[in-house]
């Protein structure tokens, strides 16, 4: 029987690349773009896994796993590109042992998905026998995972750097002036 997951995530393009990647190592997998639309899913579904983004443009993904519980119980990794004491104080409040902090590598997700287990612990149980899975990124060569593009500018922001109230990063005084 293969294990049903839920990805809550509101970057379709991300969300649907996680679910192509959990298909192809044999899960079955419903994505939900909203907090809402997840307690919808959840409810029909019954997934064994929610993988649930921190920020949501409804709720945040603890609210969602808070509504959910009455309707399924299951366990949950949180992914969150904003990790903080508090997102970890909150994750073990709730039994949330794992959290991913984007980007992370689709392998990455695949051995929290399958296992419960981060990357490192799975390379000293694999046997010597097991390949893991190679995507080719260039020189032509057969591409495994059909990896879609998406505008990633989350990606390249500097997060470390607090923002001012009107949105404008914060500029650091040059010394000596």
């Amino acid at each position: 029987m293969s294990k049903k997951v839920l990805i809550v995530d509101d970057e379709e393009i991300l969300a649907g690349n996680f679910q192509t990647y959990l298909e192809m190592l044999g899960c079955e997998v419903r994505t939900a773009a909203n907090g809402a639309n997840a307690q919808q899913v959840v409810a029909e579904f019954k997934p064994d896994l929610l993988v649930l983004d921190y920020r949501l443009p409804d709720m945040t993904g603890f609210d969602v796993f808070d509504a959910i519980q009455d309707l399924h119980s299951c366990e949950a990794v949180l992914m969150t590109a904003h990790p903080s004491i508090e997102v970890c104080n909150r994750a073990i409040e709730r039994s949330i042992d794992i959290i991913l902090l984007k980007p992370f590598p689709l392998p990455e997700l695949g051995n929290v998905v399958l296992h419960g287990l981060p990357s490192a612990a799975m390379r000293e149980q694999e046997a010597p026998s097991e390949q893991p899975m190679q995507v080719e990124r260039r020189g032509g060569g057969e591409v495994i995972f059909p990896l879609k593009l998406y505008d990633g500018a989350w990606v390249l922001s500097d997060r470390r750097r607090p923002a001012s109230s009107s949105g404008e990063p914060v500029r650091r005084a040059k010394k000596g002036t």
